[in-house]
């Protein structure tokens, strides 16, 4: 695929739903394809092509055109979400170029080190590397030395999914062993729909109350129960 296009899977409207600027209306660019397989994963169809159709989910789209359709709703706040975002890092530092006027935020898994052409032109990093929980193997979901280079960044947050506290232990080693600043971290409810959210927010606010980390909900799923798009 030519360095001037992206595979796109969506571009939307919505709040931002998680993290630090949760409520903060945003246009969303979901770019396909991603580096893990996690088992509770909510946009399946941006990478699983055993399940889902790639020529039916996914668009090769200019740089310019996605700028363009970004470029005409009112909103100047952006969200590049996925997928994993940073396997398209070089079409996605062009398409930036072209959004001089943009706040953008960059959802990664943390598995891929941040391109100094790039991380100049990002505003913050949702950086949300995976448990265990996640079904997939330590040595595919947890590179220590890329999430230590995030955490030397002052505008990267380090978003955790955690289920229960049988997660605990392994989100605090996990931020320990990245050097991650405790101001700089969320804990967030592992949930696919609003029924989910609902049974499993109140005990992770509880042990983010108790270990003295961030509380994310997630006002998608609140709002929207999940549907796509949203």
């Amino acid at each position: 695929m030519p360095p001037a296009e992206l595979e796109v899977s969506e571009i939307f409207q919505s709040l931002q739903g998680e993290g630090v600027s949760a409520g903060v209306p945003c246009s969303f660019l979901r770019l396909a394809v991603c580096n893990l397989r996690c088992g509770w994963c909510d946009t399946k169809y941006s990478w699983d092509f055993k399940n889902f159709v790639y020529e039916k989910e996914v668009t090769q789209r200019s740089v310019q055109d996605v700028a363009a359709e970004l470029q005409a709703v009112t909103t100047r706040h952006l969200v590049v979400t996925g997928g994993e975002p940073l396997l398209q890092s070089d079409a996605l530092a062009l398409l930036l170029e072209r959004l001089p006027d943009f706040t953008v935020e960059i959802e990664t898994n943390g598995t891929i080190a941040p391109a100094a052409e790039l991380a100049r032109l990002v505003q913050q990093w949702n950086v949300s590397p995976k448990l265990g929980n996640s079904g997939e193997p330590a040595a595919r979901r947890v590179k220590l030395d890329v999430l230590a280079q995030f955490a030397a960044l002052p505008n990267a947050w380090l978003k955790l999914v955690v289920a229960d506290a049988g997660c605990v232990a392994e989100a605090r080693e996990l931020a320990d062993q990245a050097q991650w600043p405790r101001q700089r971290i969320l804990w967030m409810p592992e949930a696919t729909s609003r029924a989910q959210l609902a049974a499993r927010a109140p005990e992770v606010a509880k042990l983010c109350v108790e270990h003295g980390v961030r509380f994310s909900s997630r006002l998608h799923l609140t709002l929207f129960d999940g549907k796509r798009g949203t």
